[in-house]
């Protein structure tokens, strides 16, 4: 069984990470890429991905499943993205192992809302507007993320480090 576990959440804009040793938050963070285009980004996240790399030791990798976006221009830049990350992550012996975020999620208890608890913030806020509603319950959920991440000793404000907590947490116990 790995007992060394990276969580990863990509995009196309940064890697949230979450080192655990034994189910055990070791190290994380994020870390921006910059540039004016994606190719810039990539070649500055191969860089920055490799340092990190440098810096942990682990023997799982965890990534959060691409979901469908509504653009293709938008998944293209993603699996660009996706596939230098993991580039520069992987080892010849890595375990990869890509989760489905409702997998993770519902795995630390923080399924989608019902019915009943969607109805209960359109109580709390009346007269919005449905995408406020949307943002709103978003909103709640990457809260709830944060939340989780504290009780294990990882005190963030950031829903991407928070969410690679999650990622890291299922893959240390799944």
């Amino acid at each position: 069984m790995a007992t060394k576990i990276l969580g990863i959440d990509a995009s196309t804009n940064s890697i949230a990470f979450c080192l655990m040793h034994d189910s055990k938050p070791v190290k994380w963070g994020e870390v921006i890429f910059h540039g004016s285009n994606v190719y810039e980004r990539i070649l500055d996240a191969k860089h920055k991905v490799h340092s990190l790399r440098e810096r942990l030791n682990y023997d799982t990798i965890c990534i959060e499943a691409a979901v469908s976006v509504k653009s293709v221009a938008t998944g293209l830049k993603m699996a660009y993205m996706f596939g230098a990350i993991m580039g520069e992550l992987m080892y010849d012996d890595t375990e990869i192992v890509e989760v489905h975020p409702l997998k993770w999620q519902g795995f630390i208890g923080n399924n989608n809302f019902t019915k009943a608890e969607k109805q209960a913030v359109k109580d709390e806020f009346p007269g919005k507007s449905e995408a406020w509603y949307k943002n709103k319950v978003r909103e709640l959920r990457k809260q709830k993320t944060i939340k989780f991440a504290s009780t294990l000793g990882v005190e963030t404000e950031n829903d991407n480090v928070a969410d690679a907590v999650g990622i890291a947490w299922w893959g240390s116990n799944e």
